[in-house]
This record gives structure tokens, sequence and C-alpha cells, in this order.
């Protein structure tokens, strides 16, 4: 049990931060701070996605 819960918040910080991530950077994008296109911007948290997915599914084996 004590397993389980500390998978589910790693888990959950990491797709957290993937999160935020996302809806930061169009934040940023729209105030101008960073010179990203959206589509950089959302290729990136893509990428970022695809490895976390991989290492949670991983975890989860």
């Amino acid at each position: 049990m004590r397993n389980n819960f500390w998978r589910g918040v790693i888990t959950g910080t990491i797709i957290g931060a993937t999160v935020s991530m996302i809806t930061g950077g169009r934040r940023q994008e729209r105030r101008g701070i960073i010179n990203y296109n959206p589509k950089q911007v959302r290729s990136r948290a893509n990428r970022v996605l695809r490895g976390v997915s991989r290492t949670v599914n991983d975890l989860i084996k």
C-alpha cells in the first residue's frame, strides 16, 4: 500500500509539472516574453509528455 501511495505521488507530480509547462508556455507566448511560436511550444510539450508517459508506464510495470 505504501508503494502505491508514493507511485501515485510521483505520477501526479510529473503530470502536474507537464500541465503547468503546457499552460505556462501559452501564457508566456501571449505576453511576448519568449519568442517561440505556438507550434514550437506544442511540439516541445508533446515531447516531454511522451517521455513522461514512458517513464510512468515503466514505473507501473
